[in-house]
């Protein structure tokens, strides 16, 4: 008893011992970093490696499952791969034990924790990765003009970071400053970040012009980025609003002005009861001094309420605004308080003795002239050809004002144009059939009178260049004059053309045509995010005088180009404009002129089984030369892309760029293909093609693939009475083997009755076919012929067949027929005949008699059966 119980403990042991080694033997071990960082838009590699006791792996055994959280985002089995467009593994390192996932075009939802799962059968190993996603804080100082001995305050704008905290520090030539608060945090729609630092400067901060610095430290920053402002001091704008009705017309004028600010940058806005007057009609008389006019037409609704004119300048911390109130019952505008500058108020006492009444009326007089205000003189956009007005309004005379318009030639004659009278014209005058039309509306309030007064004409570039124009009012035998230079200003025309220099680089050109007058200025700059000026060259020229065109070029290295949020920006300033004008541009721009074009991919006409298959596609005229190419194969009746890795099966040769003459590039990609009928039928290959200038790839298809196989005869052997012939690797599957027997007579062919033929078709391993069709043999049969019809074929196989005492012999031209093998043996087993693809015309089919049937081989298709 005590024998049968150690028995059975040491079988328990062996068992126990032996399943410990078999566990030792397949064990696995899979290895991932615990965490990994990458900044948003870049691709990133996620490492898992894994290994097994007893290499090599065997892909059969072999699953690999990534997961982001829960959710299961790739997969690779004895299945093939399931993935999705973002994420990918390298299938040929797969089996040397790499498994790591690769993402693309990373973004904030990307991060978090990922879990690579090996299944080696029976193994099963997990390891987690957490993946960081960062993004680099944008950093940008808002450049203002400050007041000198004013408090005041500047903004930093910190953009586009991830993930949410930042430190913001101030620096005063160095030293920090303690005086700044960080304001809300605000989230983008791509979920990064941005948020304002705001610092309060004291007078003494500001003295000497010191350079103030906000500094961003941030965990995607190995250093704090930062933005500098060296302090500058400017003067803030005074600003007035007047308004009036045009005599004759049903519209309202109003104009508002802004006076002795420096420097000249300046921005006029109306609003209107509240919104932004979109009809708006802007001029700009340069130097110092900067109006803007709107034109308020009677329609429904507009006379009530209220219109602003909205003034931002550098100096200003907050815009100047000043509101104007509209009135129904007498549709004119009235000032609302703090519009009109504070009247000068008599300080002087008076005393009745001591003032006679005719110094009462001196000081009278006095007060209500030094009221008395007349403004720049506004005008609209002159254009050559288009008719303009141009005005000028005179405020608060004690007395109805009188108006003069002046036009002076550049050779100094000129011109009085009165209002109300018609302009002399005949042979001496110096604007000969130039017609000038004046016209002045007036009111009063309150004893004060009110003027707008306006000048019509229709300017000529060849006659008006360089002239000047007067406008005076005269109030109460005191006079006021403004004048305005540069009677005509015309408006540059702008055009942009990019090339390519020998050594690679990009030329940009802007050419600016037709303005006037010749003062212009044109800046260059570039980067991503933070601009930095560039060098330019200009030719300017002179057309006749009448107006000016210039040049500008700026050389840029092409490899710029290669990043997609690379931006190139030309500036320009003209008296034609109110505001800085610009271009900008970059390889993303759908105008961008060198986005690389695909043609469509070569295909062979036929694919053969068992041979290789080439793919060519060429893409041209790209620039610069950052082509990213993949092929891509959907299966048949499939929707999903797998990718195209180097293979045995698939070859892919390395693409070689070349510069055109044009200075850009081309290139043809290839792809070869091992064709298997299985595998390559109505499958489809996918050329996809990204590059900087794209914002989508493109893609051609070879479509639907048709395969063809082309039969082999592999084997031709006589059992007894029988031929037997073999024909392999066909596709698809309808072949038709007529057989034809003649006597002593050789022409004297007759075809073999179906009785004595019997056909077995197979399906091989890799999706072909093979035949075996066997002939019954009569005794009169000298000559037997034997003929295989195929659509691959050009003409029909044929073997012809010679009979001597019982033994065929297969009859070739100029050579000595040969006798056929003979089958002597017994028949194998059904296991023993069956073969592959893969060893066609090894191994002899057996022998085949009457209507037996040829067993399937292993792993191959059932047998169709069919008999011809």
């Amino acid at each position: 008893m005590e024998y049968c119980v150690t028995g059975k403990v040491l079988e328990f042991l062996l068992f126990f011992l032996l399943l410990l080694l078999l566990q030792q033997c397949s064990s696995l071990k899979v290895t991932v970093p615990s965490s990994q960082s990458s900044l948003i838009g870049r691709d990133v590699l996620l490492p898992c490696t894994f290994r097994v006791d007893n290499p090599p792996v065997n892909p059969k055994f072999l699953a690999l499952l990534w997961h982001f959280g829960d959710k299961e985002v790739l997969r690779y089995d004895t299945k093939g791969k399931v993935s999705s467009p973002r994420l990918s593994i390298d299938e040929k390192l797969i089996l040397e034990g790499n498994a790591s996932l690769s993402l693309s075009n990373l973004t904030i939802s990307d991060g978090g924790t990922y879990r690579c799962s090996v299944i080696y059968s029976p193994n099963t190993q997990q390891k987690e990765i957490r993946l960081h996603i960062h993004a680099v804080p944008e950093v940008a100082v808002a450049k203002r003009t400050l007041v000198q001995n004013q408090g005041t305050s500047l903004q930093c704008s910190v953009t586009d970071f991830y993930p949410q905290p930042i430190t913001v520090t101030w620096l005063r030539n160095g030293k920090l400053l303690a005086n700044s608060v960080l304001g809300p945090l605000h989230q983008n729609a791509d979920g990064t970040f941005r948020q304002n630092s705001t610092l309060t400067l004291t007078p003494s901060d500001t003295l000497n012009n010191p350079e103030i610095v906000c500094q961003v430290q941030h965990e995607s920053l190995p250093t704090p980025r930062q933005d500098s402002y060296k302090v500058q001091y400017g003067v803030p704008p005074s600003v007035q609003v007047y308004s009036a009705k045009i005599n004759g017309r049903p519209e309202q004028v109003f104009v508002c002005e802004a006076t002795q600010f420096d420097p000249e940058p300046l921005q006029i806005k109306w609003i209107l009861n509240g919104k932004i007057a979109e009809d708006q009609r802007k001029n700009k008389d340069g130097g110092f001094n900067k109006g803007s006019y709107y034109f308020l037409n009677p329609t429904s609704g507009s006379q009530e309420g209220n219109i602003s004119c909205e003034v931002d300048h550098e100096t200003l911390l907050h815009p100047i605004t000043e509101t104007l109130q509209l009135r129904q019952e007498d549709e004119e505008a009235k000032y609302s308080a703090g519009n009109i500058a504070a009247a000068i108020f008599l300080t002087m006492l008076l005393t009745g003795a001591a003032i006679t009444v005719g110094l009462w009326f001196l000081i009278y007089r006095k007060k209500y002239f030094q009221r008395f205000r007349v403004s720049h003189i506004h005008r609209s956009q002159m254009l050559d050809g288009e008719k303009v007005t141009l005005y000028c309004v005179a405020s608060d005379c004690p007395k109805d004002p009188q108006v003069i318009w002046t036009v002076e030639e550049n050779d100094g004659k000129k011109m009085e144009i009165t209002e109300d009278e018609p302009q002399p014209q005949g042979e001496g005058n110096m604007l000969l059939d130039q017609e000038f039309s004046v016209r002045t509306d007036r009111t009063e309030t309150d004893g004060r009178h009110n003027v707008t007064s306006s000048l019509s004409f229709t300017p000529d570039v060849s006659k008006h260049k360089g002239m000047s124009v007067f406008c005076k009012f005269v109030c109460d035998g005191r006079a006021k004059e403004e004048k305005l230079d540069y009677l005509i200003i015309l408006k540059p025309k702008d055009s942009m053309k990019l090339s390519l220099s020998e050594s690679g680089e990009v030329l940009s050109c802007l050419t600016l045509q037709e303005f006037y007058p010749r003062d212009i200025q044109i800046r260059w700059s570039c980067g991503v995010g933070h601009y930095k000026e560039l060098e330019s060259k200009e030719k300017p020229t002179d057309n006749s005088g009448s107006s000016f065109n210039i040049e500008s070029e700026c050389k840029l290295p092409g490899h710029l180009f290669k990043d997609p949020g690379f931006k190139v920006r030309v500036t320009w300033n003209h008296r034609s404009s109110d505001e800085e004008e610009s271009r900008e541009f970059s390889a993303t721009d759908p105008d961008f002129p060198w986005r690389p074009q695909m043609e469509e991919i070569i295909k062979p006409d036929t694919l053969i089984h068992g041979t290789e298959g080439k793919f060519q596609c060429k893409i041209l005229g790209y620039f610069p030369d950052a082509l990213e190419v993949k092929w891509l194969r959907r299966e048949a009746g499939g929707q999903e892309l797998f990718s195209v890795c180097p293979s045995e099966k698939y070859k892919i040769p390395e693409m070689e760029q070349k510069r055109e003459a044009d200075g850009t590039f081309s290139c043809t990609v290839s792809l070869i293909v091992s064709v298997s009928a299985i595998t390559e039928k109505g499958a489809e290959f996918i050329c996809r093609v990204g590059h900087p200038s794209l914002g989508e790839p493109l893609e051609r298809s070879t479509g639907a693939l048709s395969v063809r196989g082309v039969p082999v005869m592999t084997n031709i052997t006589q059992k007894d009475t029988h031929i037997i012939m073999e024909i392999d690797q066909f596709y698809p599957q309808n072949i038709e083997v007529t057989w034809h027997r003649a006597g002593k007579d050789r022409k004297d062919y007759k075809k073999i009755p179906d009785a004595d033929i019997h056909n077995e078709l197979y399906e091989n391993s890799d999706g072909s076919y093979r035949l075996t069709s066997v002939n019954k043999i009569n005794k009169n049969n000298l000559y037997i012929t034997a003929l295989v019809q195929h659509e691959t074929l050009n003409s029909p196989i044929k073997k012809e067949f010679l009979r001597e005492k019982k033994v065929y012999y297969l009859l070739s031209e100029g050579q000595k027929p040969d006798p056929l093998p003979k089958q002597t043996d017994p028949a194998p087993n059904n296991e023993e005949s069956g073969r592959g693809s893969e060893d066609a015309g090894k191994t002899q089919i057996p022998p085949v008699t009457g209507q037996q049937n040829v067993g399937n081989a292993p792993g191959e298709g059932k047998s169709n059966g069919k008999k011809d």
